[in-house]
Order: C-alpha cells, then structure tokens, then sequence
C-alpha cells in the first residue's frame, strides 16, 4: 500500500506504515485536529469541533503538545493548536474483518505536563493485539484549567477536561473508518489521565462515549486533582499587571501572547500535598449549559447518577516514589522543593481546621510512618496522595453501582519500569507511580527486550489484561488466562491481582495501613471541593 488515505467527516487522512513489537504491520494516523484551535475568542472555552477540509491532510506526524514545561526537555514547548490525537490500528475497514475493540489513553501529567507523543506512548506492545488506540492531547496548566466564576468572564473551568470528551466525541463519528467500534471502547488513563477517566465516569457530558474504564493511579477522591477558582487576577498580576475584578482579568489574558501566560504559571506557587489546594486543575464549575460537572465527585457517587460501565483500577505498591520524581525534576529546573510537613498529608477535602483536629490525625500519621514506616518507600505519599481516595472512591462506587469493579495492585521491579528507569533507580525496591507505562507502551527510554525474557513476559502478561478487558469485559476469560481475576463484591475484604513477575489473586497488602485512613475519614469525611 503505497498511498494510505483514509476517509474521514471532517475530510481525508494520509497515514504512515508501521510496525508492532512482533514486527507485524500497523498502521499510524498522527496529529488529527479533533478541535479548531482554542485561541483568541476560544481560549478557557469549551473547545468547538474541528472544520471540515478539502484535499489530503497529512497524518504522518504528531501534532503540537499542548504549550507546557515539556515533560522531556524541561523547556518550554508547545503551541495552543494542540487539540490533535492519534490512530494505531492492525487493520482498515473490510467487509471480511469485523470492526475491532477501541482503547483511548488518556496522559498524566498533573493536568499541567505531557502529552500523546509517540516517543512517549507508541503503540508496539499494545497492538500486539487486534485492538484500535488512539491517544489525545488536551490543554493543560492555565490554558486549560483556569476557571472563573462570573459567568461574564466565559472561563468557568475544566476546559482540558472537555477537550477529551469532545476527542471521544470524534472517535464515536469517526473510528469506523480505522476499523474500530465506537460500540466498544475503553477509556484508559494513569496518574491525572487516571483521575480524568473517572472525571468522565462522573460527568453527564461523557454519557454514551465509552463502555469500559481502566483507572492506572488516580481517582477524583485525590487531592491532586483538584485546582483553585478566581485566580486569574494572581496570573497578570505575576505578569506585572493590577486589576479590579477577574473578568477584567481574563480580558487581558485572552490578548496577551500563550507564552506569557506560561511565563507567568511558572511564578505561581505548586505543591502536590494533599493540604495544599492546586492554583489550576479541576474543579465542581458553577451550574452553566456548558458544566463537566457542578457537583462534588462524592455527592455524584453517592446519588449513583453517573455513568455505570466496568471498570478496573488500582495502584503501584510505591507509588510515593512519585515525590521522588518531582524532586528530581524540580532539580532540573532549578526549582525549590516545598518543604515536608506531616501535616501537609491530611487531604484539603477532609475540611479538618480545629488546631485539636489537626494533632489528633498528625499523632496517627506519626504513629502510622514515622515509626514503623520504611521512609525510602514513602509509603505516607503512597498512601495520602493516593490510596486514601481510590479505595474510599471504591467503597463508595460499591454501594451504588451496578458493574464489575476489578481491584490492582503492581509491585513488579524490572527494567521496563518507566520512572524508575528514567530516575536511574532501578535496583530500589519497588514499582514506582508511573511505572507501568513501560509495559504497555514502547518509548525513547524504552530498554531492548530480549526474548522469553522476564520483561518480555510481564509486558505480554499487562497487554493480555488489559486488552482482554476491551474486548470481553473481563480482564481474565478462563480460556484466554492462568489466573482468575474476580470483581470486587465486598469493601470489608477487598480481593485484587498483585502483577509481580507471577499474577497471583490475594488480599490487599496495605490493610493495616488503610484501615487507619478509613477509620480518619469516618470522622472526617470527603466534604469539600473548591
């Protein structure tokens, strides 16, 4: 096939030929706008479908990420004209090839970082099987979180999250013609695409766009995820510039140049401690026609209104190996590191203020981590930062939803794991936040597999689970898998696969731990959002 051109609604695709771990053929449709871009008039708004073009596009290389602190470099990148994805496939439409399994990957980041690259998520490992991937970008940082709440200002928030559910938009019209079922996709995601994922399980916006959900490491029940409002009068005020009120604000940032705005994002003070509310992430929007969602995430659980589809989530066994991480990068910007505080770890949500409140859970944390705890594995990072919220988002999604919850845990340690790789930490106990990328997606830190190797085997084990669950529903048909992997049926002895260099099926390894946090947000529970 010399002229791979496909057609598309919005117009042709010239693609590029590729190739699978196995060295099968695949095929690449790069850079596809699913939006016009979100400047001018358009920026911190809803973002608008793509135009229709005439002639043949180009498809063989990445579009823009979205303008950021590029995740490689550590440099300023990127353009506003971002809202572009990807599309892997084995096969294009045939009458003698049924329509396959769709798998949409959503990047981490913090909502401030990343981006769909391909020398970052390539498709090798997971078009070992016959499914469709695409992967997205989204704004981030400012561009894409900034939120406001006097609806003159047309900047209510949550801009990056409606980009995704407008690229899930475009996969429903238009996956067809690269030969996937817009009847059967899986939305998939780690870290803040984690959390985004749910984020979509949440928001009626999403309703009907995908069948199945994959939760890598972050759920809406982390602090993390969740930003500031009415803050746009602290970013020109960073860039040297005094206003009265927000809206005037938003006026001056929908003229300045992007990169200004960048400029002035990196002056505003981030911290990932639990205590410490985000300047830009998500947020619960003021009720307005365009809301991705206007309620906490924990009253939209609770009222079991959402979308209801399968979904398996979980976590590594160290994932606070996350602050390592951002220490390293930190250190590569020149950055301070904010300094650590026991306290900081007590979630924002938990609205705890009483100065006998705050000792009451620090004495349990100290008791939890500083006397027992390995502090080279974080295990108190592991836990606040994460495990706290995606097992109280189970507990509470189990009272109230009517599909199969399938519970993780990785601990594997090889020379796939991405973040340790790239820390040069690869003989630390351990799977870090982040590694598992390794495993499902080849990248420019990738190592060379050797065949029949323990790499080799761990990665088709990761690619096997989560394709299967595309496919079937169930991350372990008998016939296709060693192991039975059973759905969650009760939050008092919760059951998950521990993927190590084995599967095994067994009990959750941190129960001590989480029983102390569940007992903590009996007393003070989830409550407050912006």
């Amino acid at each position: 096939m010399t002229d791979l051109v496909v057609d598309t609604q919005e117009g042709k695709l010239r693609g590029k030929i590729g190739k699978n771990y196995s060295g099968q053929t695949i095929y690449e449709f790069l850079g596809i706008p699913y939006a016009k871009p979100p400047t001018k008039e358009l920026r911190f708004q809803p973002p608008v479908p793509a135009e229709p073009w005439t002639g043949i596009k180009d498809a063989t290389r990445p579009g823009h990420i979205s303008l950021s602190t590029d995740e490689i470099s550590f440099e300023h990148a990127g353009s506003e004209d971002c809202l572009t994805l990807n599309v892997y496939t084995r096969n294009l439409p045939d009458n003698r090839i049924d329509r396959r399994p769709v798998m949409v990957f959503i990047h981490g980041g913090g909502l401030t970082v990343g981006s769909s690259r391909r020398d970052v998520y390539g498709p090798e490992f997971l078009l070992l099987e016959d499914i469709v991937l695409v992967t997205l970008n989204y704004r981030l940082g400012v561009l894409g979180f900034l939120s406001v709440d006097d609806p003159s200002a047309n900047a209510t928030g949550n801009a990056g999250l409606k980009d995704q559910s407008l690229a899930l938009r475009w996969v429903q019209r238009n996956i067809s013609h690269f030969n996937g079922d817009p009847d059967n996709v899986t939305l998939f995601g780690q870290s803040a695409g984690s959390s985004s994922v749910h984020a979509h399980i949440l928001s009626p916006m999403s309703k009907g766009l995908f069948h199945k959900a994959i939760m890598q490491s972050g759920c809406c029940l982390n602090s993390w995820f969740w930003g500031s409002k009415n803050n746009a009068r602290e970013v020109v005020k960073a860039m040297g510039i005094q206003v009265q009120t927000e809206a005037e604000a938003v006026k001056i940032l929908r003229a300045v140049p992007a990169i200004d705005i960048l400029n002035a994002q990196d002056k505003i003070p981030e911290s990932l401690f639990p205590m410490v509310r985000r300047p830009f992430s998500a947020v619960v929007e003021a009720p307005n026609p365009h809301a991705f969602f206007s309620e906490s995430p924990v009253d939209i659980i609770k009222s079991g209104n959402y979308n209801h589809v399968p979904v398996i989530i979980g976590y590594t066994d160290t994932e606070g190996y996350l602050n390592d991480y951002d220490m390293f990068v930190s250190k590569k910007l020149g950055a301070e590191f904010p300094r650590y505080d026991i306290r900081k770890l007590i979630p924002y949500e938990l609205n705890v203020n009483k100065a006998e409140d705050v000792q009451e859970i620090v004495d349990q944390f100290r008791a939890l981590y500083v006397a027992t705890s390995n502090i080279r594995h974080h295990d108190e990072y592991t836990d606040a930062d994460f495990l706290a919220g995606i097992f109280e988002g189970i507990r509470l999604h189990l009272k109230t939803r009517d599909h199969p919850i399938y519970l993780y845990r990785i601990s594997i340690n090889t020379d796939l794991n991405y973040v340790k790789r790239i820390m040069n930490i690869l003989r630390e106990p351990g799977c870090s936040h982040g590694d598992d990328l390794g495993y499902l997606f080849h990248s420019l830190v990738s190592p060379e597999i050797r065949p029949n190797s323990i790499e080799e085997r761990a990665m088709k084990n990761f690619v096997k689970l989560w394709t299967n669950f595309a496919k079937f529903g169930r991350p372990t048909p008998k016939e296709y898998m060693s192991i039975v992997w059973h759905p969650i049926t009760d939050e008092n002895n919760m059951k998950l696969l521990n993927i190590d260099k084995e599967l095994e099926y067994r009990a959750v390894p941190e129960k001590e731990r989480l029983t102390v946090w569940r007992n903590i947000l009996k007393k003070w529970p989830y409550s407050r959002y912006n």
